[in-house]
């Protein structure tokens, strides 16, 4: 028994770099997990967004969003935004003063999306703040309309979920593809005439088609059961679609790169969780530390995240789509580079 333990030690050494992963993983994860405890148990841990819309230009309108820029705290930024949008995704109001406003009679919109309890208080509290500094008490009773958005909280984690388990899934198809490779699939598949390059992009094709029917049971389920009905169903689709495109480039392409399932085995795990922490998949990044919110939005996951939410509010994310498009090419074409070279 101590011989045969022996062997399976120097088997799992032998590759050191599967071996150092494996050890690794626990190590980075809790990293990951830890500084964001710390993110929430600092003072300046958290700190949202306002923004102002201001539709009106008028002399008093300027008085009342300099008085809610003002009123900007250590944990609460109030800024204006200058294209009508809020599109941080810091952003949990955005208080937009109409046309007609006035001192006399002053009237204003917030469109609140809380993140957590007490975020829609916060911000009409600091519209009537802002309100009272402005112009006189008692002059003229401010009229606020409050519209409750959709939280982005669940907004975001319907695609982000769901992009946890479409990335451990594709790694693991990737890997199962890798050990059929090894037991000699793809010489049985070239004595057949079908090429290497033609059997990585079935194997992208069908975890794509794996991976969107994932992300679309999912946002059915949200939009059944949470109501999180999406404004622009043609910019969803596209979302989705091409987000599920890019996870199967992805992981297809980190197979082949791999080019063991040994070494594979050991790294798609760590690449899932950290894509999962960093992105907001796992942890939405309006909670995470601002340096690590910065690094996930460079990676396709968030990009996903943010082209749903955006079809959610019936926006069209041109740019997160266009970003997808391009991982998805650039993973494909190392796929077929690297995929004819075989399995170690």
């Amino acid at each position: 028994m101590i011989a045969l333990t022996l062997i399976m030690l120097r088997s799992f050494v032998s590759d050191r770099v599967a071996a150092f992963l494996t050890l690794l993983a626990p190590i980075a994860f809790f990293t990951l997990i830890a500084l964001f405890y710390r993110h929430l148990e600092a003072t300046d841990g958290f700190r949202f967004e306002i923004a102002i819309v201001d539709e009106s230009g008028s002399t008093d309108a300027r008085l009342f969003a300099e008085a809610l820029k003002s009123s900007s705290m250590e944990r609460v930024y109030v800024f204006e935004s200058l294209d009508g949008q809020s599109s941080s995704h810091k952003t949990i109001a955005t208080i937009r003063i109409p046309n007609g406003f006035h001192r006399a009679d002053p009237r204003v919109l917030v469109e609140a999306a809380s993140p957590l309890p007490g975020a829609s208080d916060a911000a009409l509290q600091l519209v009537n703040a802002a309100h009272a500094r402005a112009f006189a008490v008692g002059l003229s009773v401010l009229a606020v309309e409050v519209i409750s958005l959709d939280g982005m909280l669940v907004c975001g984690s319907a695609t982000g979920i769901a992009l946890i388990f479409i990335m451990f899934s594709s790694a693991s198809i990737a890997s199962r593809s890798l050990g059929d490779d090894a037991s000699g699939l793809q010489d049985r598949l070239r004595s057949l005439g079908i090429s290497a390059g033609a059997c990585t992009m079935a194997r992208i094709s069908a975890i794509s088609c794996i991976a969107w029917c994932q992300l679309a049971l999912t946002l059915a389920w949200a939009a059944l059961v949470f109501k999180l009905i999406p404004s622009s169903v043609f910019a969803l689709v596209c979302a989705s679609s091409v987000a599920a495109v890019a996870s199967a480039a992805f992981f297809v392409a980190l197979a082949a790169l791999c080019g063991s399932r040994a070494r594979f085995v050991a790294i798609a795990p760590v690449i899932a969780l950290v894509l999962s922490a960093l992105s907001g998949s796992m942890i939405p990044r309006i909670l995470l530390p601002n340096s690590i919110a910065s690094l996930g939005g460079w990676l396709f996951p968030a990009w996903a995240i943010d082209a749903c939410s955006a079809a959610m509010n019936g926006y069209f994310d041109g740019r997160s789509i266009a970003m997808l498009v391009a991982v998805s090419f650039i993973c494909t074409v190392i796929a077929l580079i690297y995929a004819p070279r075989g399995v170690r």
